[in-house]
C-alpha cells in the first residue's frame, strides 16, 4: 500500500433498505470506497469506478502510473503534457479563489512526507527542516504554460490529498446529475461523502463517530471531514496529524475534527483541511465567504455548529 497521507474519517453513514439498489466496494486513493446508486444500471456502477480510477492515477505524488500524473509534475521541471482533468483540478487548487485561505497550500508535499517519516520514528521533525520545507514552498510555483501544459519552478511537491477524493466526486455527480439520478449516496473513506437523497426525497442520516448518539441529517450536498482521529501520534504530551499547517510548518491542529457541508465537492475538503487550522472567527467568516456549513469538535465535543446544520441525537 502507498504511504499516501489521508483525511481520516470520523463519520459512518446509515442508511434504511431500499427496493432496488446497484452497489459496488472498491479501493481508491488509498481507501475504500462505497457506491451506492438507488436508480439506475450497471454500466452507471462501472462508470463512476472509471471515473475514480482515472482521477486516482492523476493525483498520485507517491508513482509512477500510465498518465502523466502528479508525481510526474514533482520529478520534473520541464514542460509536461496533462490529461483535461488533471489540468483543471489543479487550476482550482491553485485558483486566486483560494487565496483567502491561510492553511491550504497544494505544495505541501514533500514538507508532508518529512513529517510523516519522522512521526513513523516517533520524533517530531527538526525546525531546520522545517523551516527549509517552507523556503522551499515559497520559492516554488506552478505555471499554466498552455490549456494541457504545465511546469512546475522549484523544489516543493505537490500534493492533491486534500482535494483529489472531492473532486472525484464532482465529476461523479457531473454524470449522476446527466443522468437525471436523484437517489445515490457515495463514501470515500468516510471522510468525503457525496448525498444525493433517499426514495421519496428524504434526508441521509450520518453519525457522527466518537459523539454519543450524535446525527447529521441531510440531502443533496457534500460532506467532507478532516480529522486526526486514526491517524495521530502523541509525543512530549503533543497530539501530532498528518494534516499540516503549511504557514507554521507544525503538525499540531487547532482543532481534532472539522465536518464541512458543501455543494462542492473539492472546495468542501479544502475547506475541512483549512478550517482544522483555523480560529473559530476565521471558520465563521469563511463560511459567508464560500457558502458553506460547518460543524469543528475537540475534547470529543461539538464547540461549533453552523446553525444550517441539523444534529439529532437519534
Amino acid at each position: 500500500m502507498k504511504a499516501k497521507l489521508l483525511l481520516l474519517p470520523i463519520i459512518a453513514v446509515s442508511l434504511s433498505s431500499c427496493e432496488k439498489e446497484i452497489n459496488g466496494n472498491s479501493f481508491y486513493f488509498d481507501t475504500y470506497c462505497e457506491i451506492r446508486l438507488y436508480e439506475g444500471k450497471d454500466e452507471d456502477l462501472n462508470a463512476i469506478n472509471k471515473i475514480f480510477t482515472k482521477i486516482d492515477k492523476l493525483t498520485d505524488n507517491y508513482l509512477p502510473r500510465d498518465l502523466n500524473n502528479i508525481y510526474k509534475i514533482n520529478n520534473t521541471n520541464e514542460n509536461i503534457i496533462i490529461e483535461p482533468e488533471l489540468y483543471e483540478v489543479l487550476r482550482l487548487s491553485f485558483s486566486s479563489e483560494l487565496s483567502t485561505l491561510n492553511m491550504f497550500n497544494p505544495l505541501c508535499g514533500s514538507l508532508s512526507k518529512k513529517w510523516k517519516e519522522s512521526l513513523a520514528n516517533k520524533l517530531v521533525l527538526d525546525e531546520g527542516t522545517i523551516s527549509s520545507e517552507i523556503a522551499k514552498m515559497n520559492s516554488t510555483h506552478l505555471e499554466f504554460v498552455d490549456e494541457n501544459t504545465v511546469k512546475k519552478v522549484g523544489e516543493a511537491e505537490i500534493d492533491l490529498g486534500a482535494v483529489a477524493k472531492g473532486y472525484a466526486l464532482d465529476k461523479a455527480k457531473q454524470y449522476l446529475d446527466s443522468k437525471q439520478y436523484k437517489n445515490y449516496l457515495i463514501d470515500v473513506g468516510s471522510s468525503s461523502i457525496l448525498l444525493g437523497e433517499k426514495s421519496g426525497g428524504e434526508n441521509f442520516k450520518i453519525k457522527i463517530s466518537n459523539l454519543n448518539s450524535s446525527y447529521i441529517n441531510a440531502k443533496n450536498c457534500f460532506v467532507s471531514t478532516s480529522s486526526h482521529s486514526r491517524q495521530k501520534v502523541e509525543l512530549e504530551g503533543n497530539i501530532y496529524s498528518h494534516i499540516i499547517n503549511p504557514v507554521s510548518g507544525s503538525a499540531i491542529n487547532e482543532h481534532d475534527a472539522v465536518i464541512v457541508l458543501s455543494q462542492s465537492g473539492y472546495l468542501g475538503d479544502i475547506l475541512s483541511t483549512d478550517f482544522v487550522n483555523e480560529s473559530l472567527d476565521s471558520i465563521k467568516s469563511l463560511e459567508s465567504i464560500f457558502d458553506v456549513k460547518s460543524i469543528v469538535i475537540d475534547n470529543g465535543e461539538i464547540t461549533y455548529k453552523n446553525e444550517g446544520i441539523e444534529v439529532t441525537n437519534k
